[in-house]
């Protein structure tokens, strides 16, 4: 083997692999925040996560990335981790076209396929077309780098070490398994590693046999990137990724075994004699097919294992923390806006729960802990803050059109979000000063504000609810609703003077019972302008 096939080895699996990253990139942002929707939505079916699944890495051409969605989806609390196992598994299944792709002989049409989505990525203004131009250029580059690297390839044959270690390696599938599996563990794609293979196979570098045991370890080692994504995450997410890795190596010991006593391996190879890409990627599909359809009935098995390997405990850090956001999976289509969905969703829970706790404490309906109120004030600004600066990284990303609309809307759903939490420790403030003026409210004025209160919480719900597409809800009813709180206030700020004038409210009482009504229409004004802010980015 010659210096030249050499660079040629390493410039052929350059394009090879920049031609499938480009590609991959191009079919996530085709997809857009369409590939999230459709996973928060699945059901507890797991043959139908399983149909998901391997649907979604088909389009993206990574079941890398759809596994480490799904593991982020689960520390979110948006898929349980019986939801996700359909997921894992059909991932791994949709991977395998990449192969079936590969193996079609469009060699010689690359540079022209290539050209093409080059002119529609520069020339063309629509961005639709300039992610439709990234997924073709993309797949033109993944064809040339295959052409180059397969040529490149064929010097191997004569070197003796190769061929040694090869014959060492059908002899020992379990060494061939480790070989796969390190291999894709560090270039973390397993269609890449499947690519490569055919490449060696065409050069005639690999027999099927001694490709078999590392196409089975390539499974094995895709799994690294959900690994490294359940670094400091919850359990669960920690749970879905050894999933991963307990359904990739079992699979690979079955068919281990399986090779021993069923020629599935020769009668592949008899399919395509004549094509060994074609083996190979047929291989492949079969080997996930197979086995994860033999899992998947022991899947509840699998899940009960998973939580005894990693049990149940308290989580890590605290509240003055990000729980769902992992910064390093933000490149992933579709993960970062749901793990921001999900930061945003516990800082306005933490809002409402003071809103609520706050008219509790000031009517005497309940004695909430003042410290505690405090304290998630504090937790609400951080996040304010946090959440803002991730924002800003996101945006920093190619993103499309309605995913760049909806993020935009998000800072000012964020400063509304902490504005509420702020009125929320007004009327802290309120209760602080009854007490300290000795102005209690009467029974008529708590009466009339323990209305209000409730028909400002609905305005807050629905508001935020149509925001995160929760409901059916829209604009037109949130405005009349917030309307409805106006004309509350309007109606008892009459009410109140006439309280007053009668001699029923002392003055003290009476001024603050006036700030509460300012606070309380403020806040509606606020989830209002949530509301306004979910239809701008429809």
């Amino acid at each position: 083997m010659q210096w030249t096939d050499v660079l040629g080895l390493i410039g052929g699996l350059a394009l090879f692999l920049y031609g499938m990253k480009m590609m991959s990139s191009g079919l996530e942002l085709l997809a857009g925040s369409r590939l999230k929707s459709i996973l928060e939505k699945i059901t507890s079916n797991k043959y139908l996560g399983m149909l998901v699944g391997a649907g979604i890495a088909a389009v993206i051409q990574s079941s890398n990335a759809t596994i480490v969605m799904t593991c982020s989806f689960v520390n979110a609390g948006l898929m349980s981790l019986n939801q996700a196992v359909g997921v894992i598994i059909g991932a791994k299944i949709g991977t395998t076209m990449t192969g079936q792709l590969l193996s079609l002989k469009i060699d010689q049409f690359a540079p022209v396929i290539a050209m093409v989505g080059v002119v529609m990525m520069m020339f063309l203004k629509k961005k639709f077309i300039n992610h439709l131009g990234q997924v073709i250029a993309g797949l033109g580059i993944l064809f040339m780098g295959m052409s180059n690297l397969s040529g490149s390839m064929s010097g191997l044959k004569d070197v003796p070490e190769v061929g040694q270690f090869l014959s060492f390696i059908s002899g020992n599938p379990l060494l061939g398994v480790l070989v796969g599996t390190v291999f894709t563990a560090i270039i973390q794609s397993a269609s890449a590693s499947v690519g490569i293979v055919q490449a060696m196979s065409a050069q005639g570098v690999l027999t099927l046999s001694q490709a078999a045991p590392m196409i089975y370890g390539m499974d094995i080692g895709a799994c690294i990137s959900a690994i490294l994504a359940s670094f400091g995450a919850k359990h669960e997410a920690k749970r879905s990724a050894l999933l991963a890795v307990i359904f990739s190596t079992l699979g690979a010991g079955i068919f281990v075994v399986a090779s021993y006593f069923i020629p599935f391996v020769d009668w592949i190879a008899g399919l395509t004699p004549d094509n060994p890409m074609s083996q190979v990627a047929n291989l492949n599909t079969l080997f996930n097919v197979v086995s994860m359809m033999i899992l998947l009935p022991l899947s509840d098995f699998m899940v009960k294992l998973a939580r005894k390997i990693v049990p149940d405990g308290p989580e890590e850090g605290n509240e003055m923390r990000l729980l769902h956001i992992d910064e390093h999976a933000f490149g992933a289509v579709g993960i970062g806006e749901a793990q921001v969905d999900a930061e945003v969703g516990r800082m306005f829970a933490l809002a409402r729960e003071n809103l609520s706790s706050s008219m509790q404490l000031l009517l005497r309906d309940g004695e909430p802990d003042e410290t505690h109120l405090a304290n998630n004030e504090e937790v609400i600004d951080f996040l304010n803050k946090e959440i803002t600066r991730c924002l800003v990284k996101l945006n920093s990303l190619e993103l499309g059109r309605k995913d760049a609309l909806r993020l935009s809307a998000m800072y000012h759903v964020l400063s509304d979000i902490e504005r509420i939490g702020d009125h929320a420790m007004n009327v802290v403030g309120y209760h602080r000063s009854s007490l300290e003026r000795g102005a209690p409210f009467s029974e008529a004025a708590r009466d009339e504000l323990r209305v209000l209160s409730g028909q400002v919480m609905r305005v807050v719900d629905d508001a935020y609810a149509l925001f995160m597409h929760q409901n059916g809800g829209t604009l037109q009813q949130v405005e009349e609703e917030e309307q409805q709180v106006d004309d509350m206030v309007d109606e008892l700020e009459i009410t109140h003077i006439q309280r007053l004038n009668s001699g029923k409210c002392s003055a003290d009482a009476g001024l603050l019972f006036s700030e509460v009504l300012t606070d309380l229409e403020r806040v509606s004004d606020h989830a209002l302008n949530i509301a306004q802010a979910a239809d701008s980015h429809r």
